[in-house]
Order: structure tokens, then C-alpha cells, then sequence
């Protein structure tokens, strides 16, 4: 039987068919490995295992009694899931159904985004495939479960009905009818390139006036406040002080925020516009959505390098993603007033500024120490001198 050891968690690999036939030789093997592994916890994969009888239950229960941590069994196909579930091993042990593996080979590339890429299933449903590096249950269990509360709360999204795996990666299936990405729609067809992001602000702006629950959306400010401590090692104490200044300076909101809003997580169908990429969604004030656009329209729009490299912003010139942006804001605040979108954009800057920070952390290496000086210190300058209510 093979085995693995990795982060003091021992996976035991069944194969084949597990009967009164085989059962005491498995039941060694297995205890065995326990003993030789002195491990912190136990897990099992099942992706090779065929059928278990009851003796093959037996043996793992007594595995459940000798370790002292619950035991997870993982990659269970249908069939034997059904034998789990009748027994009621489902109740005892953490058991978790093979995901169904989809090919998209031939598959109608609809939209791109950082995370992953969505393509065409059928007539009726797509599928978001996530970046191999993308982590399973900090990311896509997450998206999965707020889309589907994000759905219940009125807001308008796409329901994922099923995880899969396509080669290396997750793949989250939707249901959505005749959509494609508004980054294609717009691209193609620049003539209307106006009226699709008022469209895109009046639809967020009505997402931003929904009130959600704080047992299913987190309030982001709150959470800011406190990651703010995972900047110790490159902040100063008094640093860290003006960065929760900065955060609590945002007004407390109950209702929905997309927390990666723009449009490349945007989809149209039947003329209607539709959210996806919910990992980050939460509760609090319009200004962090805000950002997201910000961060790609305005922080970006100089950069030739940066405009290439992005999935969204390649289908555009220098002089359309300024637009995008100026038609954007004035849209959302419903307003043409010069001196209110100068200091909107400017409050938009620095927490956009300050949130960038944690990039650091979250992905050492992709700031220089250079570009990390210049943004802390534009931070700081931003609480020092233009630290003020929000406006909007």
C-alpha cells in the first residue's frame, strides 16, 4: 500500500477491492504505517479503491479508534461514497465525494481573468477553470459558498452547482445562458463602449444598496483592521497605527461589497449584467469596490507593460481605459461635479494605496524594496495630509 508524509499529516492510499478476502492484510498494513509515521493526523485516498465490504469498514474503524484526530477520506468515487453513506460512515468520518473531471478541449474560450479562465460548456452553462496555483479551500470552496449567498441576498450572480477538476485544476460550473464576459462585449463593440459601463455602475451601485448578513459576508473593515497586524515585519508600530487609522476612517456599512470589482468579473446575458469571482465578497462601504476599479484603470494606465500583461485591460488603448474610468465614476457617484470625482478619486487612491501594502506579504518578490518604500511612503503622505470623511 502507498504512503506519503508530508506536513506531519500521513495519507494512506486504498486500491482495489477491500473484502474478508484481503481485510486483516490491509488492516496490518495500515496499522503498520500508523505506528512507522507517528504522525500529528491521518487521511485516507481513496481514488483507487473499487469497493469496501463491511470487513473493509471494520478495519477502518479500529484505524479511527487507534489515532486520536478525525479522520478525512478523500476522492471517493459515487459508488463507493453510496456504501459510506448507507453505513453511516458519512456521520463518523469526514468523507468526500471524487469531483467529476470535465475536458475543455474544444471548449469556447468566453473571458480571462487573474484567477482562471471561463469557457463555453453548452447552451446553458459555463465553466470557470482556476490557475493551478489557485488554492482549493481558501479560495474556491469560499467563492462557491458566497456565490450561492450572494444569489439568496438578491445580488446578481451566477449559482455554481458543481465542482470538478479539469486536468491539474478546479473547474466551477455554472448555469448561465448565452453569457459572455462585458470585457468581450465592450471590446467588441467599442461604438457603445459608454453606455455599457454606466450600465456596468448603475448595476453596482444597486449591488452596493444590498444588505447582507455579517454571518455570511465578514465586514471588510473589520477584517482590514486586524490583517494589519501581519504587517509587523515591514511596518514600524507607528506605521501600522496610520494604516488601521486609515481603515477605520471608512464608514461602517451593512451592506454587499464584491471585494474584486470590475469589469473582468462581470458577465452579460440576456442584456443583463452578472457577477462572478466572489471570493472576496463582504459587507461594507463602496469605496474598497471602488478601488478595484482604480487599481486597474488608473493605477495601470500608464504602464504600456502592465496594460499588455492584463487580461482585461489588453483589449484597450491608453486612451480608452482612461475612459472607461472618467465615464465610470461620474456614472457611479451621479455626478459631472470636477471638485467632488477629484476628491473621491483621491480618497479611492489612498485606500487603494494602503491595501496594495499587503502585496508584500501575500506575494513576496513582486514588489521591489524600491517600489515598497515609494508606496508605504505614499501611504503615509495620504494619512498625514488628505485623511478626511469619505465623500461618497
Amino acid at each position: 500500500m502507498k504512503t506519503k508524509l508530508d506536513n506531519n499529516i500521513l495519507t494512506l492510499y486504498l486500491e482495489g477491492k477491500i473484502d474478508s478476502t484481503n481485510a486483516p492484510l490491509v488492516e496490518d498494513e495500515i496499522m503498520s504505517a500508523v505506528d512507522s509515521a507517528d504522525s500529528a493526523g491521518v487521511k485516507i485516498d481513496a481514488e483507487g479503491l473499487l469497493y469496501i465490504s463491511s470487513a473493509g469498514l471494520r478495519v477502518l474503524m479500529k484505524l479511527q479508534k487507534r489515532v486520536d484526530t478525525p479522520i478525512e477520506i478523500i476522492h471517493v468515487s459515487r459508488e463507493v461514497y453510496e456504501i459510506f453513506d448507507v453505513t453511516g460512515f458519512t456521520q463518523i468520518m469526514n468523507v468526500k465525494k471524487a469531483l467529476r473531471k470535465v475536458s475543455i478541449d474544444g471548449l469556447e474560450l468566453i473571458g480571462k481573468g487573474m484567477t482562471g479562465s471561463v469557457y463555453r460548456m453548452d447552451e446553458e452553462t459555463v465553466i470557470k477553470v482556476f490557475n493551478q496555483n489557485i488554492n482549493f479551500d481558501m479560495i474556491i470552496k469560499q467563492e462557491n459558498n458566497k456565490a450561492r449567498n450572494a444569489f439568496i441576498s438578491g445580488i446578481p450572480t451566477a449559482i455554481p452547482y458543481d465542482i470538478v477538476r479539469v486536468g491539474n485544476c478546479y473547474g466551477t460550473v455554472y448555469e448561465l445562458l448565452d453569457a459572455k464576459d462585458l470585457v468581450t462585449v465592450i471590446s467588441e463593440d467599442k461604438e457603445h463602449m459608454d453606455d455599457y459601463i454606466r450600465a456596468f455602475a448603475q448595476t453596482v451601485r444597486e449591488m452596493h444598496e444590498t444588505k447582507v448578513d455579517a454571518e455570511k459576508f465578514e465586514p471588510t473593515k473589520e477584517k482590514s483592521i486586524q490583517a494589519v497586524a501581519y504587517l509587523a515585519s515591514v511596518l514600524s508600530p507607528e506605521e501600522m497605527d496610520k494604516v488601521r487609522e486609515i481603515y477605520a476612517n471608512v464608514p461602517d456599512r451593512d451592506t454587499f461589497i464584491h471585494g474584486d470589482c470590475h469589469i473582468g468579473n462581470a458577465m452579460m446575458q440576456d442584456g443583463r449584467m452578472m457577477f462572478i469571482d466572489l471570493a472576496t465578497a463582504g459587507m461594507g462601504h463602496p469605496i474598497y469596490d471602488m478601488g478595484s476599479m482604480y487599481s486597474l484603470f488608473c493605477e495601470r494606465a500608464n504602464d504600456p507593460k502592465a496594460i499588455a500583461e492584463s487580461p482585461v485591460l489588453c483589449h484597450f488603448t491608453q486612451e480608452e481605459i482612461r475612459r472607461i474610468w472618467n465615464v465610470y465614476i461620474r456614472s457611479y457617484l451621479g455626478t459631472d461635479d470636477e471638485t467632488l470625482i477629484t476628491k473621491a478619486e483621491k480618497q479611492i487612491a489612498g485606500l487603494s494605496m494602503t491595501r496594495r501594502l499587503f502585496m508584500v506579504i501575500a506575494m513576496p518578490g513582486v514588489l521591489s524594496p524600491e517600489a515598497f518604500g515609494a508606496l508605504k511612503q505614499a501611504v503615509m503622505d495620504f494619512h498625514d495630509n488628505e485623511l478626511e470623511p469619505i465623500c461618497f
